[in-house]
């Protein structure tokens, strides 16, 4: 029973169209991620396409490892004594050469230093020899201040310092171009994953409240019990062969292409004061569970929907408020922010959420923004369950009793 539903899922022609954009857009954006690479040679010429990615990296590996205090000097003084030669700007020859080899750490030491204000590169300029070598000194400090900045009731004060205790000293550096290009295409693509789910769920349950066959699938042996729950096992099956085929086509040819260098390159790199202790490897799993959790939420909200309202045309409109409209209304509604925090969008926008230090207070308990919404959104998505068990078990059966007592 739970094969012939799938089948009626992935047999409609609509349906399989759709699937088939999908997985198209899927292969369209891998290379799309190929060409958004580009590395520079010792020439000045510009590479894009299918070696960029590979070139850049080992190019960039040759600073991997420790980013000790001594390196970070080495770069830092490098890419003064350039910039003075070149006041109106360091020509492409010496960018391949040198600069784009170290661009990251040179952007590491400046996030450092701007801790509470815009990314600017003047800060270099006027970083003494003493400051470079005493960097993570400068950075411990920067972090407890954010701690007791951010940290408005102690218990927060002393989660956050917990969390930055957890970033382990010095940073190890490798090329994380691949990972970092990666994570904007995986969440783009996990919100069209969503709103796919969504529609292909909506279709579940809305054949059977067409005239004469809710009468029949209802009437049978089976048709309020294990039928249902095949319905709804369909439903959570679908969205898992979906989501995770998408996600497969996607990372499978982009990462055979462009390499997997940077794994386990720890996140504050990018961001060092980012609340989420994690490599750039666990970065894109987070954003691939994150649009998981969303894509089952979603589908099961739409399924239950479906079932209240007998038909599908309002319930296939909710994953698409939810993925795409909700961050606008958001945005125009900003005085809101802890209401729209809680939202499943959340979830497909991990990566604007990593970048700020949201936390959730219950009692004594504090809790990162993306964690609690993941495990709440898994308990919701498990409590819809039973829901629609029950809306489409029972349907009809008031109905056909209040006829009876009239004709009584």
């Amino acid at each position: 029973m739970l094969k012939y539903e799938l089948i009626k899922i992935f047999s409609k022609r609509i349906n399989r169209v759709v699937l088939a954009v999908t997985l198209f857009i899927a292969v369209i954006s891998s290379c799309f991620a190929i060409g958004s690479l580009r590395y520079t040679d010792e020439e000045g010429k510009n590479h894009t396409g299918i070696t960029a990615g590979r070139l850049l990296a080992a190019d960039i590996n040759q600073w991997q490892g420790e980013l000790t205090p001594d390196k970070i000097y080495e770069v830092i003084n490098d890419y003064k004594e350039l910039s003075a030669k070149y006041p109106d700007g360091i020509p492409d020859t010496e960018y391949g050469k040198s600069e784009q080899a170290y661009w990251d750490i040179k952007n590491f030491v400046i996030n450092i230093l701007t801790p509470d204000s815009e990314w600017n590169e003047d800060v270099l300029y006027q970083l003494t020899d003493e400051q470079m070598q005493d960097i993570y000194t400068i950075y411990k400090d920067n972090m407890g201040k954010l701690a007791e900045e951010y940290g408005t009731t102690p218990e927060k004060k002393d989660f956050l310092e917990s969390i930055y205790e957890k970033i382990k000293l010095p940073l190890t550096f490798k090329a994380k171009d691949s990972w970092d290009t990666m994570t904007m295409y995986a969440q783009t693509y996990a919100i069209l994953l969503a709103v796919v789910i969504g529609f292909l769920a909506a279709g579940i349950f809305s054949a059977e409240f067409r005239p004469g066959a809710e009468d029949v699938f209802l009437a049978s042996r089976y048709g309020r019990s294990k039928a249902v729950r095949n319905k709804i096992a369909a439903g959570i099956l679908m969205a898992t062969i979906v989501y995770w085929t998408g996600m497969a086509l996607l990372s499978l040819i982009s990462f055979a292409v462009m390499g997997t260098s940077g794994f386990f390159t720890p996140y504050q790199i990018s961001d060092p004061y980012s609340i989420y202790v994690m490599t750039f490897g666990q970065y894109y799993l987070l954003i691939l569970a994150g649009g998981y959790i969303a894509s089952l939420f979603g589908a099961a909200l739409t399924m239950l929907v479906t079932v209240k309202m007998h038909t599908p045309n309002l319930a296939v409109c909710i994953p698409f408020i939810l993925q795409c409209m909700m961050p606008f209304i958001a945005r125009a509604l900003s005085s809101f922010d802890a209401f729209f925090n809680l939202m499943p969008t959340m979830l497909t926008n991990v990566l604007n959420t990593v970048r700020a230090p949201i936390l959730v207070q219950i009692g004594p308990f504090v809790f990162r923004l993306i964690p609690f919404l993941l495990v709440l959104y898994s308990v919701l998505f498990v409590g819809l369950l039973p829901l629609i068990y029950r809306s489409y078990s029972r349907y009809g059966i008031k109905k056909r009793g209040d006829s009876c007592s009239r004709r009584d």
